[in-house]
């Protein structure tokens, strides 16, 4: 039987539950007790085993994303999810934004439905989509989270100031 492993792990946003399968990365959350993290888990993935593992997830952190497994959601929230995770570094996109490119425009409020219940932030990075009207929006409870991630993401994205040296 195929199998979706899962592990508990420190991050920069504290505690998280991560599960991956062979082809990525499943499910990402600080959910507060692992059965609460598991049961939508079971439900998307009926035919894989769930076990324990020491996943390797430095990705949490990193700059790049990791690949990602989008079986068990909607058409709409896979390709939500897929613009998204194209969205660069320190860069934003509007929600209505997000749905022209998914061929639905006029459905930016979809689009924040489906950025509120996605289970794979980091590796979709939510914080990234944004509000027209003033370019953010509360993001997961934490508008200042949101702010230091994206300006983290400008920082590293910034090449370094180069310096001329005379002879």
């Amino acid at each position: 039987m195929p199998l979706l492993r899962f592990a508990g792990v420190d991050s920069l946003f504290g505690p998280m539950w991560v599960a991956e399968t062979d082809a990525g990365v499943a499910a990402a959350s600080r959910a507060d007790s692992l059965e609460s993290f598991l049961a939508p888990l079971r439900r998307r993935f009926p035919d894989l085993a769930l076990v324990p593992a020491d996943l390797d997830a430095r990705w949490v952190e990193g700059s790049s994303l990791p690949a990602v497994d989008l079986r068990g959601l909607s058409a709409f929230d896979r390709a939500v999810y897929e613009v998204v995770r194209s969205v660069p570094p320190g860069e934003t996109i509007t929600y209505g934004e997000v749905a022209a490119l998914i061929g639905s425009p006029g459905a930016a409020r979809a689009v924040g439905g489906a950025m509120s219940r996605c289970p794979l932030f980091p590796a979709v990075p939510c914080h990234r989509v944004v509000r027209a009207s003033d370019g953010w929006s509360g993001w997961g409870g934490d508008v200042a989270l949101k702010r230091r991630l994206l300006a983290a993401e400008r920082r590293r994205a910034s090449p370094a100031p180069q310096t001329s040296e005379f002879p």
